[in-house]
This record gives C-alpha cells, sequence and structure tokens, in this order.
C-alpha cells in the first residue's frame, strides 16, 4: 500500500514538471491574444508607434547627410516627412518676401513665368512635434529644409526630389535629388528682362543634349560636379552665390521636369538669406531614363 501511494505521488509529481514552464522559459500565446492592461505607452501602443516612427524619420532626413543618389535606382527618402497643407502654407507665408520688395520688382513680375523669392541657408535644425503647433511655427527653420529649396515646378520652397534649386554654404546648387541632372552657370551683372534662351551663354544649357540611358547621365554628374567648360562657359553644379549676380541653370529631374530657369541674387542678408529675382526661360518636354 505504502509502495502504491509512493508510486502515485511520484507521477503527480512528475506530471507537474512536465506540464510547468521551465525557468527562463516564458508561456507563448496565441496570436490573438493580447494582455488584460496594456500599457499606455509602449509596443502596445500602435498609434504611438506610428507617430514615433514618423519622427524619427523626419528628425534622420533632416540631420542626416544629404549624400548624392543621383541615378541610384533607389527611392530618395530625403525629407521624405509629409506635412499638412495648412503646415506648408504657413511656411511660403513665412518666406514670402515684403510687400515693399514686391512693390521694387512689381514691372518685371507683370511678365509671364517669373517670380520674386527668398531662400534661406540650409541649416541641420531637427523639427519636433512640438514645433508643429500652430502656435510655435514662427520660423523656417523649423521646416523640412530650413526654406533652403525651391521648385520651378510646384512654385514652392518643397524640398527633396521636387526642389531645383538650393542654397547652402554660401552655394547656390542644383542636381541633388535621385535621377537629377542638374548644370549651373553664372552670366555676370545681367538683368534678366532680356535674356532669353538665345542669349549668349545660355545657349550652352539651353541646347544642351540631355542622356537617356543611365550610364550616360551618370558620367554628365560627374563632368559637371567637377566642372566643365563649354565654349567658354564653366558649367558646374554648385556656384558661389554673390549679390547682383545673374545664373542660369538646367534642371532635369527625369519623370518629372526639364527646366531652363535664370535667377538674379538681388539682395544678399548677413544672416546668409538671399533674394532672387527668377524667369523661367524655356520647357523642354519630360524626361525618359532608360537603364
Amino acid at each position: 500500500m505504502i509502495r502504491l501511494i509512493s508510486t502515485a505521488a511520484f507521477l503527480i509529481v512528475l506530471i507537474g514538471v512536465n506540464i510547468s514552464p521551465v525557468r527562463g522559459q516564458t508561456i507563448t500565446e496565441s496570436p490573438s491574444s493580447s494582455p488584460r492592461n496594456p500599457p499606455t505607452s509602449g509596443p502596445w501602443n500602435q498609434e504611438e508607434q506610428r507617430l514615433n516612427s514618423q519622427l524619427r524619420e523626419a528628425n534622420n532626413s533632416l540631420s542626416g547627410p544629404d549624400g548624392r543618389s543621383n541615378f541610384a535606382n533607389t527611392a530618395d527618402n530625403f525629407y521624405a516627412f509629409e506635412f499638412s497643407a495648412d503646415v506648408r502654407a504657413r511656411r511660403e507665408k513665412i518666406l514670402q518676401p515684403t510687400k515693399a520688395e514686391r512693390a521694387t520688382y512689381a514691372e518685371f513680375l507683370k511678365q509671364p513665368h517669373t517670380g520674386l523669392i527668398r531662400l534661406m541657408p540650409q541649416t541641420a535644425r531637427v523639427v519636433t512635434v512640438g514645433k508643429l503647433s500652430k502656435d510655435k511655427l514662427t520660423t523656417p527653420s523649423m521646416f523640412p529644409g530650413g526654406g533652403a529649396f525651391y521648385s520651378f515646378t510646384l512654385l514652392n520652397h518643397a524640398p527633396g526630389d521636387w526642389a531645383d534649386l538650393k542654397l547652402k554654404d554660401g552655394n547656390l546648387e542644383v542636381a541633388f535629388g535621385s535621377d537629377v541632372l542638374g548644370a549651373l552657370i553664372t552670366l555676370g551683372d545681367i538683368s534678366l528682362d532680356s535674356l532669353t534662351s538665345d542669349s549668349p551663354g545660355v545657349r550652352v544649357l539651353a541646347h544642351y543634349a540631355r542622356p537617356s540611358h543611365r550610364k550616360q547621365a551618370i558620367i554628365e554628374d560627374q563632368r559637371f560636379i567637377s566642372g566643365v567648360t563649354v565654349d567658354t562657359v564653366t558649367v558646374k553644379t554648385a556656384l558661389p552665390v554673390h549679390e547682383q549676380m545673374t545664373y542660369v541653370l538646367r534642371s532635369i529631374a527625369y519623370g518629372r521636369s526639364d527646366l531652363l530657369v535664370a535667377v538674379r541674387v538681388v539682395k544678399q542678408n548677413e544672416d546668409g538669406s538671399i533674394l532672387l529675382l527668377w524667369k523661367r526661360l524655356n520647357k523642354f518636354s519630360i524626361p525618359r531614363l532608360k537603364n
């Protein structure tokens, strides 16, 4: 009898050991199961995870390098954070030239495809959710790009692939997005009023035969980065900013746009910002790039 009781007790202990979790292991639950009291912050809060992910993306793109990803066959995530139409509108209002500045160039601005814009020097300021609140959003540095970019297609300061021109480190720059080929020249102290695509110097960019194959586009991009002289005209992707100087850019964004634009620095401020008059000289067909 004692042997029977001992045997039964041994079996009960053995079964208990087999069904209990071993120390250091956790019990796995079915995919449909969930904790009874999920925390208000942490991995169980999907909305917070989504917002944190968006904020990290914005911060990384704003503080990270804008490495040249041209013709890389990959999506360019630089400044990929999407802002509401209200935020974008307030950005444009902050960067808008004053009434007095617009009045000074009122006659010129009556011409079609012209404009007056302000560019701020590019900074590495990080945008945070707190700074995006309406009562705090008061300076250009709180936006992606900080007002340093401009798109002559969208006619706003949106940074990223659609931008055609950028102000950085005292230079005007082109060709900084993915699958974009850009060239920039300077004409000197020349008025924009009578400037056309057939004007001396401008013809170099106006008659440039854009490459249609990726390999050739990469070669051309490297040539323009280093600088190349064509018919005594120096073509580069970046040139120093000088007041009362006129520049011409050709921005070839494959799959999006191809523009020839003249810009003139009419004012350079101590904070590094500049006031630019611009005039579109030509709009070419949308370019396509073959692999």
